[in-house]
Formats: C-alpha cells, sequence, structure tokens
C-alpha cells in the first residue's frame, strides 16, 4: 500500500481538533487536506478561519489605515462623482465602522472565492469531481495564513511607522512615497499571498488526487494572472 494512502486512511481515523488543523497547517498542509477530503463536512474548517482573518484586520485597521489615506480615498469618491458632500461628511465621521464591515465582509468574500476558483480549476481543467464544500473547507483552512500575514504586517507598520508598510516586495523600495507606482506594483507581490497559494497547491492536489506540478501549474497560473493585472491597474 502507497505511503499517502497510509497517511489518508490514519488521518480518517483519527480525527485531530479544529486547533490542531489550524496550528498543522502551516507544517504538514498535506496531513490535514487528507483529513478533510475524507471525512464529513465541516462548516468550522471555513467558518472560524475566515472568522479570525477578518477579527485580525480589525485589530490592526487602525494602525495601517492613516487619516490622510482616508480622506484621500473620501476624495476620490467624491471627485468622481461617486458619493455627495453630505455623503462624505458622513463616511468621514463613520469610516472606521464602514471600513470594519467592509474588512469582514471581504474576509468571507475572499474565501469564497478561492473555492471556487479550486472548484472551478478541478472541474474544468482537471476533469475531477469533489463538492464545493470540500474546497471551501480547503480555501477557509489555508486562510490561516492570512491571519500571521495581517499580524505581520501590523507589526510592519508599527516598527517603520508607515501605514502602507506591507511584506511585499515592496519593503525594498520602502524609501519611495507610499503613492509611487513603482512601489505600489511591488507591494502586490505580498510573500504571504504566495504562501497561501502554494498551499491551496497542495490542497487542489489532494482534492483532484493530480501532482502537485499540475496543480501548482493551474493555481500558480491564476496567481500570477491576477497579480499581472493587478500591477498593470496600478
Amino acid at each position: 500500500m502507497m505511503p499517502e494512502s497510509l497517511q489518508t486512511i490514519e488521518a480518517a481515523a483519527r480525527p485531530t481538533s479544529l486547533g490542531a488543523r489550524l496550528l498543522n497547517l502551516f507544517v504538514s498542509p498535506a496531513l490535514v487536506f487528507d483529513e478533510v477530503t475524507v471525512a464529513p463536512p465541516r462548516a468550522v474548517n471555513w467558518l472560524v478561519p475566515t472568522l479570525l482573518v477578518g477579527l485580525s484586520g480589525l485589530a490592526v485597521l487602525g494602525s495601517t489605515t492613516s487619516p490622510e489615506q482616508t480622506a484621500a480615498a473620501i476624495q476620490q469618491l467624491l471627485d468622481a462623482g461617486t458619493i455627495t458632500q453630505d455623503q462624505a461628511a458622513s463616511l468621514t465621521l463613520h469610516w472606521q465602522n464602514v471600513s470594519g464591515l467592509a474588512l469582514c465582509l471581504g474576509a468571507f468574500i475572499g474565501t469564497f472565492w478561492s473555492a471556487f476558483v479550486l472548484w472551478f480549476i478541478g472541474h474544468v481543467f482537471l476533469k475531477c469531481r469533489f463538492g464545493f464544500i470540500k474546497a471551501l473547507e480547503v480555501a477557509g483552512l489555508t486562510a490561516t495564513i492570512l491571519v500571521l500575514g495581517t499580524v505581520v504586517t501590523g507589526l510592519l507598520v508599527a516598527a517603520l511607522g508607515d501605514a502602507s508598510a506591507r511584506p511585499a516586495l515592496s519593503l525594498l523600495l520602502f524609501k519611495l512615497a507610499p503613492d509611487s507606482p513603482i512601489r505600489v506594483a511591488f507591494g502586490v507581490l505580498d510573500c504571504f499571498h504566495l504562501w497561501t497559494t502554494g498551499v491551496l497547491t497542495v490542497g487542489l492536489s489532494r482534492l483532484t488526487g493530480v501532482s502537485l506540478k499540475e496543480a501548482a501549474f493551474w493555481v500558480f497560473g491564476y496567481w500570477v494572472g491576477v497579480r499581472i493585472t493587478l500591477i498593470l491597474l496600478a
């Protein structure tokens, strides 16, 4: 019997706790996903990590958003005619609440979108059949990495005194202005997003049974395409 099959059977026979799965994801995501693929659907696998992403974002929201950035963003909306002067005044007053709501909503949208991408690649390109809920569990558990990324971002902002500091290649261009097109473009290449993409590759491989190389071709191909688009828009 193949070693991977033995690991899958062992994972199914001895299910781990949610806390253990979240911690094991950082050291052995393959074993975590082996358990997920054979176990009954568990909503906590995607719900709890997604909530943690939102809560961690709220915790560092104040340190990563300066009043100048807030004013500039509202002014852009005002100049574009998206909002009126009265709405701008109200948005300025309630910016923290609106930002927090948008951040939490974005965490859930991000998890569901990542799950959809995995499900779409698996069904359309790899011709494999698995439930969307399984892709959602893989995407949700992987989002735990983003919690660490958010904490690191907050620490970078506190250490450097720059609200635009990110754990990305933009750190190499720290002396440039935060709104510099080059620095913004390099900021798209976030190391935690790259790490997340690698773990999603492992998840897709486990869900479909294809090799890591084949799964990486599709997942990283999507990642590169999105980053190129973001850089061009920057």
